[in-house]
């Protein structure tokens, strides 16, 4: 907890120092109900209920919304954590409060998790653009790639949250390299083969001590893993499975069939509780996994003291492509106003103060989170952590995600996970093609259904 504490009381003094900014953008009153932007009408005390759960258990929440009041002391905001055991589960928690009439006035249907759509189309969330017209506001705040995460049919919906290059990369344990005498690629490199990872995986590999390479199940791992040798897992339009019509598709989970069930070097399912832990304690020698785990692994280490010579942070990031992209899947989420709401104004207001400058440091370094949405909190990040520039290179050159044309998010990546797992798992043996047939099959079957 006095981790924690340490990093709020860096974003407290960062605000402290933008406090004559924050001053001049304040209003002299909180938006009323009627009033669009905050144009100093008189003030209502207004209640805005805010359903998430990201940041949690941080205190970045928490610290947003104190600092909000000091600037519209007539508006109060409730946090309502959602705590469901998967990310999926607080979805389908959002969209039974909506079904309730008691969905927050901000929440957020993240398109990386191919919410997005499905709840614009069911009315769910708001457009903004008349908000955004009303206050000014500079979009160019934010990356162009992540602010067009929120546009659909023209119209815009949100702000940004989150984002990043997705699983783009090898968390690599350099130590476990230097010991087997490995020249590890340097950390922006795009170098390194897919043949040479499974030939390290091998090497680096102790039955019984240590994995060679740990890969994760779901969604994002299969994408990027499809990608990694030149083929994709669903086609752009988001309508049809491609591993077993691309080539390199199939050659792809057949090179990690290989390490999984044939070589043994990579766990089952339930051999790895927590990766990063894992990976910290020495466990695994490479995960595959992101920027994201990139960073905290290395904040683990720092926090936990140890050696370098027992454990230091590395990535190898995933080949470059023919057409001069790198194997990835750019991600990213978003804040929205629930549709129908009688405080949109105030609503707007507060998804400025998480999405802005401030509130997007706050998210990463407090929030644990990965929001590098805007260059001037890269900026930051790579001045709190040089590290954070070896993530610059696949945000400005990364692949995008395609989506479920059916808005059947849920039901896709629960589809990925338990396939992957069966092919995968080298107890209870599954020949190959079986294997991915059934991964297909079953992914496809889902694409095939009508909008959610």
């Amino acid at each position: 907890m006095a981790y924690l504490t340490s990093r709020r009381n860096f974003l407290k003094g960062s605000l402290l120092v933008a406090a004559g900014m924050l001053t001049a953008c304040a209003p002299a009153a909180a938006p009323s109900a009627g009033d669009s932007g905050g144009s100093g009408a008189a003030a209502e005390a207004v209640t805005l209920r805010w359903d998430t759960f990201r940041g949690i258990g941080t205190g970045w929440n928490e610290e947003r919304i104190d600092t909000f009041k000091e600037l519209y002391p007539d508006v109060t905001v409730e946090l309502r954590p959602l705590a469901g055991t998967s990310q999926q589960d607080n979805y389908a928690k959002m969209y039974a409060a909506h079904a309730a009439g008691d969905l927050g006035e901000i929440c957020a249907f993240d398109p990386s998790h191919f919410h997005f759509w499905r709840a614009i189309d069911k009315d769910i969330i708001m457009p903004i653009d008349d908000l955004v017209s009303a206050d000014g506001l500079d979009m160019s705040e934010w990356y162009e790639i992540f602010m067009g995460l929120q546009y659909h049919n023209g119209k815009l919906y949100g702000l940004p949250s989150w984002g990043w290059a997705g699983w783009d990369t090898f968390v690599a344990n350099a130590a476990h390299f230097k010991a087997e005498g490995i020249e590890l690629p340097e950390p922006t490199s795009h170098s390194t083969s897919m043949e040479t990872i499974g030939e390290w995986a091998r090497q680096l590999h102790r039955e019984g001590e240590r994995f060679g390479l740990n890969v994760g199940r779901a969604e994002p791992g299969a994408v990027t893993l499809a990608r990694a040798f030149g083929g994709d897992f669903i086609n752009a339009e988001g309508t049809k499975c491609l591993i077993l019509d691309d080539a390199n598709a199939t050659e792809a989970f057949r090179w990690l069939y290989t390490l999984a069930v044939e070589d043994k070097v990579v766990p089952s399912v339930g051999s790895v509780e927590n990766a990063d832990s894992a990976q910290t304690e020495g466990l695994t020698s490479m995960n595959w996994g992101g920027s994201l785990n990139v960073r905290n692994v290395k904040r683990n280490i720092v926090s936990q003291n140890i050696d370098p010579e027992v454990n230091e942070v590395w990535q190898i990031l995933l080949p470059e492509q023919a057409d001069g992209s790198y194997a990835s899947q750019l991600r990213g989420g978003t804040w929205n106003i629930r549709q129908g709401s009688a405080n949109a104004d105030a609503a707007f207001q507060f998804l400025k103060h998480i999405a802005g400058r401030e509130g997007a440091i706050g998210f990463n370094l407090v929030g644990g989170n990965f929001a590098a949405v805007r260059p001037d909190v890269l900026e930051a990040l790579v001045e709190q952590d040089p590290i954070h520039e070896w993530f610059i290179t696949n945000l400005e050159n990364g692949q995008p995600a395609h989506a479920p044309a059916n808005s059947r998010g849920r039901e896709f990546t629960d589809a990925i996970t338990q396939y992957m797992t069966l092919l995968l798992d080298s107890n209870q043996v599954t020949p190959f093609e079986e294997g991915l047939q059934a991964l297909h099959d079953n992914v496809q079957m889902v694409l095939d259904m009508d909008p959610a």
